[in-house]
């Protein structure tokens, strides 16, 4: 596994988002990575579990598309405005599968700002690497590290994650059939990881929820990578991002 030094100390102002610890709104604004697998219900689900009284609203846009397209559609800055979210979850930058070419993150960059104009706290979304593809997820990784540094948002360590579980347990798939997409394992990996960046609290320190529908050992597996993916990811000094 491929240990990530920080080179830059990142200073989140989360207090700002003022936002009620037992009352969670968290708006998902992406492309089908971020609804697959009803992902958006697994994180809910998640998160009201954290505590006695914990009520949570977890949404993804309808439309997808990239963040750079999002900009001037009409519609996405619509859904950000139209409540008072606690949490916006940005993912589908542009990158390169190949690791060839750079595309801009001026856009990423601009909902960070308006993402924090509005009160709320952003979170990005680096994909998870496709599969077999063993170097893509660092490297899609330290893509939004470079974003973040240039406006402050958290970072969810999601390829971290899978790539964790993937060397540990290479016989759990998380792929769909595609190989670019999450299967339920990987929604359910995913949606681990999103839980401890908006909550702050240890997805390790979950229970077994028998609602999630998935065996016990692999709950286990997963809140137990999403935990370490935060400890080997430069962002491990985000115990919360809201």
């Amino acid at each position: 596994m491929q240990r990530f030094v920080p080179g830059l100390v990142l200073t989140l102002l989360a207090a700002s988002a003022q936002c009620d610890v037992h009352d969670y709104r968290v708006l998902l604004l992406g492309n089908s990575h971020s609804s697959s697998n009803s992902l958006p219900t697994l994180v809910e689900k998640l998160l009201e579990n954290d505590g006695f009284g914990v009520e949570a609203t977890v949404k993804a846009s309808r439309r997808w598309n990239f963040l750079a397209a999002r900009l001037d559609d009409g519609i996405s800055q619509k859904v950000l405005e139209s409540k008072q979210w606690t949490h916006v979850i940005l993912q589908a930058q542009k990158y390169s599968t190949s690791g060839r070419y750079t595309y801009p993150t001026d856009a990423a960059q601009e909902w960070i700002r308006r993402v924090r104009a509005q009160n709320a706290v952003p979170i990005l979304f680096p994909e998870w690497a496709r599969y077999g593809n063993m170097e893509e997820g660092p490297r899609i990784h330290q893509l939004h590290l470079g974003i973040a540094s240039r406006e402050p948002a958290c970072v969810a360590p999601v390829g971290i994650a899978w790539q964790l579980v993937q060397e540990s347990n290479p016989e759990i798939r998380l792929h769909h059939a595609d190989g670019n997409h999450s299967n339920r394992n990987g929604a359910h990996l995913t949606a681990y990881v999103l839980y401890q960046a908006i909550s702050g609290n240890s997805a390790n320190n979950l229970p077994y929820l028998e609602k999630l529908n998935i065996k016990p050992a692999l709950q286990k597996l997963f809140r137990k990578s999403a935990a370490e993916s935060f400890q080997v990811s430069p962002i491990s000094s985000f115990q919360s991002c809201g």
